[in-house]
């Protein structure tokens, strides 16, 4: 099964694990508008992409085990590197050396030992941009999430496009996985790419969002959670999904038997999710 999944953070490194035993064919395109934490001091000290969750994913299909995931995830403490992950430094390297994201991440896989395609968003860099009901402008990611009111609308500073490899794996996707995560600052970016936009309106994929367990600490929990997909296609401007994973029905498919006691504070629970992956592909084979 060729499956596409879409989307940042710690969801879409956790989908990854769980789906990559079931996909022959399994495409990571990942948000790259991060301005936070050692992304956001690289990407405004080397005017690059956020790299933070493209190491998070590449770690998470490499396995917990591998010496390289334990290495690359290591944190500086002390002096200018402080805070700065291994991984992102070793992206950045491979970025200067080869003078393209897509590239780097590629050979940042290859170091890894994976077989699955991993690719940001955009070889570009971009921001997310919030225009405000008295028409302020707020950009980037951080930023937009600690606003106190859901904006008008977001977009990207600019338009990018994304490599032509993540349309070709979108159009030829059986499955399209999408979230979960936050709203703004997972989900959103890589919705917002023109190519990838109408990639997904033209694939004939199915295209499967995967809602958040708990309710996220940003502005979006002003949303309320039935109306959170809704003001979503109302902000990329089309109809991005063809079903949805709801809480409910995450819970339904796996009858609770994966999900652990805490599970209900995260945004997601990688168990569980195995699970419910697992029932949805099964059923759609046969």
């Amino acid at each position: 099964m060729k499956i596409v999944c879409l989307g940042g953070g710690h969801g879409l490194a956790q989908v990854l694990k769980a789906i990559s035993p079931l996909s022959s064919e399994l495409t990571a395109i990942i948000a790259t508008t991060d301005n936070g934490g050692s992304s956001g001091r690289i990407r405004s000290s080397e005017q690059c992409v956020a790299l933070g969750d493209i190491r998070r994913c590449c770690l998470e299909l490499a396995g917990d085990n591998s010496i390289l995931h334990t290495i690359f995830q290591h944190r500086f403490k002390g002096g200018e590197l402080e805070g700065h992950s291994l991984g992102n430094l070793a992206l950045l390297g491979l970025l200067q050396l080869t003078d393209s994201a897509t590239e780097a991440v590629a050979q940042f896989n290859a170091i890894l030992g994976n077989t699955q395609t991993v690719l940001p968003m955009s070889d570009q860099t971009v921001d997310l941009i919030a225009t405000m009901r008295n028409g302020d402008t707020v950009i980037g990611e951080c930023e937009i999430d600690a606003l106190n009111e859901l904006p008008e609308h977001i977009g990207l500073t600019h338009n990018v496009c994304a490599d032509q490899r993540a349309i070709d794996a979108i159009h030829h996707a059986d499955v399209v996985l999408i979230g979960p995560g936050s709203i703004i600052s997972s989900v959103m970016p890589a919705l917002l790419v023109e190519n990838i936009a109408q990639a997904l309106k033209n694939t004939a994929a199915c295209k499967i969002f995967v809602e958040n367990i708990a309710q996220e600490d940003s502005v979006v929990a002003q949303l309320k959670e039935h109306s959170i997909i809704d003001w979503l296609q109302r902000q990329v401007g089309y109809k991005f999904c063809d079903m949805s994973l709801s809480p409910q029905a995450i819970a339904k498919i796996s009858n609770h038997a994966s999900c652990s006691n805490n599970c209900e504070s995260q945004l997601h629970n990688i168990e569980q999710l195995q699970s419910v992956f697992t029932t949805l592909f099964l059923t759609k084979k046969r």
